[in-house]
């Protein structure tokens, strides 16, 4: 009987591949802890805004990853970030006809810029093609998707809930799919092309559709660019202490469509990379001329009616930036041909890889006159070792709605794992 006992528990001893890596049961069962830290300093030249010059850990996560026999799973947490919107990437996966299907909170497929990780980035923060951009605060989503590559193409497509783990229950659906081409790929020179496609159809309880802007750079003033108001209670009409009619009343629900090209190529040590986005907003509310100044930073630019106040229709927005980068010390950006992006660098040397970075990108509302804002960034990041980058931007931001030219110098401490 001791020996009947004492068998399996010989079994299921698990082993440990490294001090970040354990597994068990033949290798049916693993768990690898992974991780990153993510130290920012922001220094503002104000103008018309006046942000606060700070330090955060932009990022502080901790993730474990593994295999549970034929699936894969990853649990991801952001302590810089309170409660429940703290959670990253969360979801089971398998192969099914030659594809990663995944099941949970991940990135939809859209946007090079966006699903390139944080770790991988060339400037500090994400262009206005992204999450930091028209897909504002929707850079995860709950829901299923489909992933594959074949030779120098890929392919994803996802349908989700228009929800993050810090949003409320809601009703929202939306779909998105990414196709990636590289007719060239070798060892000096890659170049890569991409088309991307999103629909979001807001429901009860969603949040607003947004495309909004830190122009400055993070932490520094933002500009509200489009918004679909969701299916929440966003509606009111009110007046308030100084007799002022705030009200915004109209549609509630609504959708936004947003269709993306990506560029990018690399030659030895240099690396350029662009993406333009083209997005449709539903609107259909008014706003009084009070709130219109709260939510977008000035009085309207438009007449607006006496007594149904500003009328927000449908809104066309466009975004592009070109962004480009030199690896002076000779390295050379590898390409990541199955998920259709570029990873960093890895330095040659001691004494590291250094790598000089500029971008440019515009985000414009078409339809509420002069509406634009743009953003010329310049920087320069240290690869100490595999694992610790130094990253210093400069930021130089232009609201050409509201006039405001804040400018930001800002620095990063990274390290993974």
């Amino acid at each position: 009987m001791g020996a009947a006992l004492f068998h399996p528990a010989v079994a299921d001893q698990p082993e440990t591949k490294s001090w970040l890596k354990i597994s068990a049961n033949e290798g049916n069962f693993s768990a690898e802890l992974g991780g990153r830290i993510h130290f920012d300093t922001y220094l503002f030249d104000s103008d018309i805004e006046d942000p606060i010059s700070t330090t955060e850990f932009r990022r502080v996560r901790l993730a474990v990853t593994g295999h549970l026999w034929k699936w894969k799973y990853k649990l991801e947490r952001d302590f810089s970030s309170s409660g429940t919107s703290g959670l990253r990437d969360v979801y089971i996966a398998t192969e099914v006809l030659g594809g990663k299907l995944t099941i949970g909170n991940f990135k939809p497929y859209r946007s090079m810029e966006e699903l390139t990780s944080s770790n991988e980035i060339t400037m500090m923060e994400r262009s206005f093609t992204s999450a930091s951009g028209i897909y504002f605060d929707r850079s995860r989503q709950q829901g299923i998707g489909w992933h594959t590559h074949w030779g120098c193409y890929t392919f994803g497509a996802a349908g989700f809930n228009l929800r993050n783990p810090g949003a409320p229950r809601n009703e929202g659906l939306g779909a998105a799919g990414r196709i990636t081409w590289a007719p060239i790929n070798d060892q000096i020179s890659t170049v890569h092309l991409g088309i991307s496609a999103s629909h979001e159809n807001a429901n009860r309880n969603s949040n607003p559709i947004e495309a909004d802007v830190a122009y400055a750079g993070r932490r520094g003033p933002t500009q509200l660019t489009a918004l679909t108001p969701g299916g929440r209670d966003f509606f009111f009409d009110i007046v308030n202490d100084n007799g002022d009619q705030l009200f915004f009343f109209g549609n509630q629900g609504g959708k936004a469509d947003i269709a993306g090209l990506e560029f990018a190529a690399t030659y030895g040590p240099v690396y350029l990379q662009s993406e333009y986005a083209y997005g449709k907003f539903d609107g259909d509310y008014y706003l009084s001329e009070v709130v219109f100044e709260d939510f977008y930073g000035i009085p309207p630019t438009f007449a607006c009616d006496p007594d149904n106040g500003c009328f927000i229709g449908d809104q066309d927005v466009k975004t592009w930036y070109i962004m480009g980068s030199w690896m002076i010390t000779g390295e050379h950006k590898p390409y990541d041909s199955a998920k259709g992006v570029f990873r960093s660098a890895k330095p040659h040397s001691d004494w590291g890889a250094w790598e000089l970075t500029a971008r440019y990108e515009t985000i414009e509302n078409k339809d509420i006159p002069d509406l634009e804002a743009d953003s010329f960034r310049l920087g320069v990041n240290v690869y100490l070792n595999p694992r610790v980058r130094f990253m210093l931007n400069i930021v130089l931001g232009d609201d050409e709605f509201t006039g405001d030219k804040t400018r930001q110098l800002a620095f990063r401490a990274r390290a993974s794992w």
